[in-house]
């Protein structure tokens, strides 16, 4: 065999494997048809799984390392409230901070009907460190609703826009100052 047919037949094995290493994005992701959703928390020990807060979120594309798709994520209606998420398939795994880091959350949810308007359901859990097993917010049922496009089109300037907005509010008037919906918590505990 001569060099030239040799270097021919490495080029093209090589270029083969390297294409085959590419990641083709999986759809549906999260910010083709809309990178606003909506996330609904709902309280997963009780057996009517009554409902928590619904809050606004933006994604915007990060990039992808393998086969996962990276976002950015920042909620457009609850202050400081933003983090990362990867989506493999139709698996998608988050986690975020708020209040000024002291807060956190983590979403494991799956995209379960694939149009414009697609959903997912999934758990959500919320809590605060605090030295010793942490201080467990609540475990929630999760479901996300894509519903549109965010109003800012650069993570960058959406953290620093939703940075200071109000907390939102309950039904009743009371101020939600915890993502997964706290005055409902506090209810259920007594």
């Amino acid at each position: 065999m001569s060099i030239y047919k040799t270097l021919g037949l490495a080029s093209a094995l090589t270029l083969a494997a390297i294409t085959t290493q590419a990641a083709t994005p999986h759809l549906p992701d999260l910010v083709s048809d809309g990178n606003r959703w909506t996330i609904t928390a709902y309280v997963d020990a009780s057996p009517d799984h009554i409902e928590l807060a619904t809050q606004g979120i933006c994604f915007y594309f990060a990039g992808t390392i393998g086969t996962h798709q990276l976002y950015y994520w920042v909620s457009d209606t609850f202050p400081d409230w933003n983090g990362m998420a990867t989506q493999e398939g139709d698996q998608v795994f988050m986690h975020g901070d708020y209040a000024e880091d002291v807060g956190h959350d983590g979403m494991e949810w799956q995209i379960v009907t694939s149009s414009p308007k697609s959903m997912g359901t999934g758990h959500w859990k919320e809590w605060r460190e605090d030295g010793r097993f942490g201080s467990t917010i609540g475990f929630g049922n999760a479901k996300l609703q894509r519903v549109g496009r965010c109003e800012i089109d650069n993570p960058e300037e959406a953290l620093e826009a939703y940075r200071d907005i109000d907390f939102p509010v309950d039904k009743d008037g009371n101020k939600i100052t915890l993502p997964i919906g706290m005055p409902e918590l506090e209810r259920l505990r007594q």
